[in-house]
């Protein structure tokens, strides 16, 4: 066969417009695709979270999605921030609902932090303590990693709690 033949005969197997339109639109009716978006997109203008694209995937990927995707106003999705506060109430070993520099060191050595030292230990301290008060409260600790922690993929995330539970 020629080239024209051969270009003839691929235009004469390929779907007319009409007819990929109607295979696209029952791909989308088959996996109810449609309404899956249009309930992902009603969600984001309800719940207007600080990252979007996260509170989507999230919504998709995440066991219970609809409700571990809500975010809180630090950006961070409620599975996030259980995650985060299972950490926390590691460290409170006195359980007062307060991490004190006392129980951070004692968090920090028995986590494999020992590589920090005292005053690099400090300075994070300080950063985590944004009231001052000598002590980091639940709200601090979540405010903190949700600046650290937001840019992270789930996988990172998971990998980052898990390497402070070890």
């Amino acid at each position: 066969l020629d080239s024209s033949s051969r270009a003839a005969a691929v235009r004469a197997t390929m779907p007319t417009d009409a007819e990929t339109t109607e295979a696209n639109e029952a791909y989308l009716l088959k996996h109810n695709i449609k309404e899956l978006m249009g309930s992902m997109i009603q969600a984001v203008v309800e719940q207007k979270p600080r990252d979007p694209v996260q509170f989507l995937v999230d919504r998709l990927t995440l066991e219970n999605g609809e409700a571990m995707s809500c975010q809180d106003e630090n950006g961070l999705s409620l599975w996030r921030r259980r995650k985060l506060l299972e950490v926390f109430h590691q460290m409170d070993a006195d359980k007062s609902g307060k991490v004190d520099f006392r129980e951070t060191v004692g968090f920090v050595s028995k986590h494999g932090g020992a590589v920090l030292g005292d005053e690099e230990l400090k300075s994070i301290f300080k950063d985590f303590d944004e009231s001052l008060d000598n002590e980091i409260d639940e709200g601090e600790f979540v405010k903190f990693f949700s600046r650290t922690a937001g840019p992270m993929s789930n996988a990172q995330f998971e990998e980052m709690v898990q390497e402070m539970m070890v």
